[in-house]
């Protein structure tokens, strides 16, 4: 499958905007084709979703719109998903690129402007129509190397357990500095760099770590500010804990995707 041409659903919905039929066209053209990769009953469900994680708004200005279309996201992304398809011998998986949200407050102050989802049967990223050609490698890296992940695991969202979920996300950074540099890690990676208590690994990660099913563990994956935990705890320490098991072993990437999360664990956590 490889690069989906999100451009045409792009530019049939910017050719045919109504004010009247918006609402529709955008449920037909860019929510109804990822209702195979999400568990949603409802179209109207799985929009409400994709727009409060970053998904652009159907009453976004036809001219940011447009803005999008006259980028080369499409041929950049479409060259490194190649690149690591054939490297990490992955699967050949569907990517679909869609316009940001560039007024969501959490997509840019903590994630750069863009998202992504990986899912063991395609991606879906949201990214600006200006985004820097490294910072998509980037994205598409991290997703990607979920997908190759997930593939050689079979690991659902049911039985994957916090540990799994924080290496899978340090790996994926990995492959960023790998495959890109280390200039273009997410934010996350370096939040708690000056001051990281370990006293948070200890009550908040290490009691939870086998817990299973992604529902189960969010607060401890991504923090939550009313039980006082720090916000990305999760997705920081499985770096940290990647990243060290990653310097004493020697290991390169595509060494690391059969490796077990309990393996990574052991190494990374030795003194």
């Amino acid at each position: 499958m490889g690069i989906v041409k999100t451009n045409r659903w792009i530019e049939l919905y910017v050719d045919h905007y109504e004010e009247q039929s918006v609402q529709a066209r955008y449920r037909q053209l860019f929510i109804q084709p990822l209702q195979s990769l999400f568990a949603y009953s409802t179209d109207q469900q799985l929009a409400t979703y994709l727009q409060k994680i970053g998904l652009f708004l159907p009453k976004t200005r036809k001219s940011r719109l447009r803005r999008f279309l006259h980028s080369n996201c499409w041929t950049v992304a479409g060259e490194q998903f190649n690149a690591l398809k054939q490297k990490w011998q992955g699967p050949n998986v569907p990517v679909f690129l869609l316009p940001a949200n560039e007024e969501h407050k959490r997509l840019q102050a903590e994630l750069g402007g863009k998202m992504g989802l990986g899912f063991p049967d395609g991606i879906v990223l949201f990214i600006s129509g200006d985004i820097e050609e490294k910072d998509l490698k980037a994205l598409v890296t991290h997703e990607y190397h979920h997908v190759c992940r997930l593939w050689r695991t079979q690991e659902t969202e049911s039985s994957i357990t916090l540990l799994e979920s924080m290496v899978m996300e340090g790996l994926a950074e990995l492959a960023v500095i790998e495959e890109v540099g280390e200039a273009y890690v997410a934010p996350w990676t370096k939040k708690y760099d000056r001051h990281w208590q370990e006293e948070w690994f200890v009550r908040y990660l290490e009691p939870n770590l086998l817990r299973k099913g992604r529902s189960h563990y969010k607060p401890f994956l991504y923090g939550d500010d009313r039980a006082g935990i720090p916000a990305m705890l999760g997705y920081y320490y499985g770096f940290k804990l990647c990243k060290a098991a990653a310097e004493r072993s020697s290991k390169d990437t595509l060494a690391f995707l059969d490796e077990d999360a309990e393996s990574v664990l052991r190494i990374g956590r030795e003194t």
